[in-house]
């Protein structure tokens, strides 16, 4: 990374320039576009991420405080007539393309990584979806009660490498159910679902891609058991072979393995489904419990990021607004990745807000403050190999 570069300009170089502007090409984005091109858009949107801004008239100043590095962005000129107008007109498809892009390159930096909590081989993915409420009378294009309006986003959690792995926006009003359609099923993966998400039908899906699933029952689930299995694992209760019998039981006419498990945190009992029959019966209660993981994903963005409120009213801002927010999370957690640092996300993300227009090197600022903890917990100072 080039050091006489500003933070903020280091960021973007993790981004293919050149299949950014094939994306914008292939969507028409810069057509009788002049001045303000589709990336000054991301690169502005991305700022006003990371340094928390929290209006057009915010970011503008901002920026126009700092026009001395705007050379380095490759910015000539900004108004708020200009970034309004461009988050209404600009297609989101393409900052939604750009996150997938940087998703897989990404994904393919963290292949091979391991989790310390699992020993099988099986992608491990948690799927649910949180939503975004919104102002109906602001946000007319988004209502989904006579008095509320929102959107919802549906996401697959990569729970082994800590990212998501897919992600799609759609309107509140759509049903989680509706939405599973929309996620893709991988050969050999094990999905961990809510059971607000149990519908036999998504099961079967599931099955029939030759996948694995592990989810709760529901207090009216029907089911008869074909066998009971030995017990083995400490808080595991039962652990059994059995059909569903109820109404729509033909719609998942396969067996299937129960798993009652007693939680010795709060001493209550869960009931797990699951179509993997070699698993641990202790195994198939920890991959549930680290569903939770896709919550703490949820409430990291809504916290650090600017998802809740939005510059824009249009359809097209607010959707360019989430996936930018995507993109600036993906590019904290491609950084955490390869420093190999011990800061957390959040202090990564901190760090790199307060210091957005520095022309320092990101990986001697993650450096500095790593030497800085050492030093206050007394540890050796260990050279980071950082590959630059």
């Amino acid at each position: 990374m080039n050091r006489n570069r500003t933070v903020l300009a280091q960021m973007q170089q993790l981004i293919s320039r050149f299949h950014f502007e094939k994306l914008v090409k292939e969507n028409k984005a810069d057509k009788n576009v002049r001045t303000f091109t589709t990336w000054n858009l991301l690169q502005v949107m991305l700022y006003a991420q990371i340094a928390q801004k929290k209006s057009l008239r915010d970011i503008c100043m901002s920026l126009e405080s700092n026009s001395n590095s705007w050379y380095h962005l490759g910015l000539e000129s900004l108004s708020r007539n200009n970034l309004s107008n461009s988050l209404m007109k600009r297609s989101p498809v393409v900052f939604e393309k750009t996150f997938n892009m940087l998703l897989a390159q990404l994904q393919e930096t963290k292949n091979g990584t391991t989790d310390k909590r699992f020993k099988f081989k099986n992608p491990l993915y948690a799927i649910d979806s949180t939503t975004i409420s919104l102002c109906l009378s602001l946000y007319d294009w988004a209502s989904f009660r006579s008095t509320k309006a929102g959107i919802k986003i549906h996401t697959s959690y990569d729970i082994k490498n800590q990212i998501p792995d897919f992600m799609v926006v759609t309107e509140a009003k759509q049903s989680d159910h509706r939405g599973m359609k929309l996620i893709p099923v991988s050969e050999g993966a094990i999905y961990v679902l809510d059971r607000g998400y149990l519908c036999l039908k998504t099961l079967a899906n599931i099955n029939k891609n030759r996948a694995f699933f592990v989810t709760r029952t529901k207090t009216n689930t029907q089911y008869t058991i074909i066998k009971k299995n030995e017990i083995t694992g400490d808080g595991i209760i039962e652990d059994c072979l059995i059909s569903f019998s109820g109404v729509k039981s033909s719609d998942y006419d396969k067996p299937l393995r129960l798993v009652r498990f007693e939680n010795p945190e709060d001493n209550k009992m869960y009931d797990y489904i699951t179509n993997n029959f070699k698993l641990a019966a202790s195994t198939i209660a920890s991959i549930y419990k680290a569903r939770w993981d896709i919550e703490l994903f949820f409430k990291w963005i809504k916290q650090n990021l600017k998802i809740k409120t939005f510059v824009g009213t249009s359809e097209n801002a607010v959707l360019i607004q989430i996936w930018v927010a995507a993109i600036a999370y993906l590019l904290t957690e491609y950084l955490r990745f390869i420093s190999k640092t011990i800061l957390s996300r959040m202090e990564i993300f901190r760090i790199i807000g307060v210091n957005i227009f520095s022309s320092r090197n990101i990986m001697e600022l993650l450096k500095n403050k790593v030497r800085h903890l050492k030093k206050k917990m007394k540890l050796p100072d260990v050279q980071l190999d950082l590959g630059f």
